[in-house]
């Protein structure tokens, strides 16, 4: 064979290949999402009022399976997980009931949807509250009436190992369970290894809280609206610095919001501490 006729026909192989190439759909497609109007459900950016009760509808496609939906909120660069499921289904439908943020903010949603193959999809909608939810004023305590920082210590050392955050004093082994609101929970066994970890003699529950600043709640009817987003209310909290909570206090109905100072770690003395400051409407 000639060598312009070897030529010509690599040509057209080539040619051929690529005609079919650009001719293919993609293999792995990304999975979809669609909001959907529903009864007044969001679908698109929106103003609102503080505290408001609000639906977010979606579906959910892909055309093998789904297998992942991620849901999260995001205010100033805090995150708040609001979904994270399992699907594995070629589609679904979500429905999310919620309440908008309990001050003035933005608030961007963000839904990630992530196929059985590895890809994903997401897609965002913002909340523009215009007001707070209204209430009693909070009052913020940092120190004692000493000027000094409040502390729970060891429980397991000399100091006081419990707090009662109604009364803003602290309270020791001999004081009556009722009025121990927190309490450290460190056994003989942890001594070693002082675990940090806060817990109540009285049913006292916490929740922590990750989407509000402590300068942000500041009145009754945001610390109960924070109390209702934050998901499930625990018996006891390993704590670090920085940490935000909220601690519903069951002889009363008070709710009390708890920042975490410092966590502070001793050896060999039982000398070890969390330091906090508080909020809570005075009477």
């Amino acid at each position: 064979m000639k060598v312009k006729q070897i030529l010509a026909l690599s040509l057209l192989a080539v040619s051929a290949f690529f005609l079919n190439s650009c001719g293919t759909d993609d293999p792995n497609p990304a999975p979809g999402i669609d909001f959907i109007a529903e009864g007044g459900s969001l679908t698109g950016d929106v103003t609102m009022d503080g505290d408001k009760a609000f639906s977010i509808v979606f579906n959910v496609t892909d055309d093998s399976k789904v297998k992942t939906v991620e849901v999260k909120s995001v205010v100033n660069g805090r995150v708040s997980p609001q979904l994270d499921t399992t699907i594995n289904a070629a589609s679904a439908k979500i429905r999310l009931n919620r309440k908008s943020y309990a001050a003035i903010a933005t608030e961007v949603w963000t839904i990630t949807v992530t196929d059985d193959k590895g890809s994903s999809t997401s897609k965002s909608l913002t909340i523009s509250t215009t007001t707070a939810a209204s209430g009693s004023p909070l009052t913020s305590f940092e120190k004692d009436n000493n000027s000094l920082p409040f502390k729970v210590w060891n429980v397991q050392g000399p100091n006081a190992g419990a707090f009662d955050l109604l009364d803003g004093t602290p309270r020791t082994k001999n004081d009556p369970a009722a009025e121990k609101d927190l309490q450290d929970s460190c056994t003989l066994a942890e001594v070693a290894q002082w675990p940090g970890r806060l817990t109540s003699k009285n049913g006292t529950m916490f929740k922590k809280v990750t989407g509000y600043t402590y300068a942000d709640v500041t009145n009754t009817g945001q610390l109960d609206a924070v109390w209702n987003a934050s998901g499930t209310a625990l018996k006891s909290i390993k704590v670090a610095s920085g940490d935000l909570y909220i601690a519903s206090i069951t002889r009363t109905s008070a709710k009390v919001l708890i920042y975490v100072d410092a966590v502070t770690k001793t050896a060999g003395d039982n000398l070890d501490f969390v330091q906090f400051k508080f909020k809570k409407k005075t009477l």
